[in-house]
């Protein structure tokens, strides 16, 4: 047999055990090449729920997103002698709170936010509507909000309170001091992106100044976008 003959049968003879190899070889990839159920998963293996995925319990999976809005509501102020009410007034006023809010989320269920709270009531009424007298009690605050469940949460805040008497023509300044407040709501209608609900808060400020504290509750309506 001449040398090309024998490199021939050689070649032959070689190509059973290099094509078993490379078989092999491939099926050992394939399971590696395939992705799985967990890796086809956005974050991979280890990370949680992307944003705006639903969480077990059917919470929504709000982290890392922005959040604001605002509530406006009706109540009563007292301060540590009784009700706060207007003296000369034939009826009984309400006072009107409002609030607006701004922050993000920390988790999926707890939000951090700076808010701003005014309640004002009617105290006085002058011979004309523009003599009106209205105290005011405003608060700047770091506040936390957490959901219980995926429609109802609590809110904590404390910050700075200002309380004031205005008219159409003057702003009379009483005292500045410390606020601390509280509140609970329920979302009728709750959205990955969007949420209703209905509130209730309550604020109290206390003032070293008129050594006295002011406290306004309210209930009312929220509306916050996330």
């Amino acid at each position: 047999m001449n040398v090309t003959g024998t490199a021939a049968v050689l070649g032959v003879k070689n190509m059973k055990p290099i094509k078993t190899l490379l078989l092999i070889g491939i099926l050992a990839a394939i399971p590696s090449l395939a992705p799985s159920d967990a890796a086809a998963q956005p974050g991979g293996y280890y990370s949680g729920p992307p944003p705006g995925s639903q969480l077990p319990g059917g919470f929504h999976n709000r982290q890392g997103r922005l959040t604001f809005g605002f509530q406006l509501g009706l109540g009563g102020m007292n301060d540590d002698v009784g009700d706060i009410d207007c003296g000369n007034c034939d009826y009984n006023p309400l006072s009107l709170g409002i609030s607006g809010h701004i922050g993000g989320f920390l988790g999926p269920r707890f939000a951090l936010m700076f808010e701003l709270q005014a309640n004002t009531q009617q105290v006085s009424q002058g011979a004309f509507s523009d003599e009106d007298q209205f105290l005011t009690q405003s608060a700047a605050m770091i506040a936390g909000q957490y959901w219980l469940t995926p429609q109802l949460w609590l809110k904590g805040g404390i910050g700075l309170a200002h309380l004031q008497v205005d008219d159409a023509y003057f702003v009379s300044d009483i005292d500045n001091g410390t606020a601390l407040m509280g509140a609970i709501g329920f979302e009728v209608f709750s959205a990955q992106y969007m949420s209703i609900d209905i509130q209730g808060r309550l604020i109290n400020g206390a003032y070293k100044g008129i050594d006295n504290n002011v406290t306004a509750g309210t209930v009312g309506v929220g509306i916050n976008w996330f």
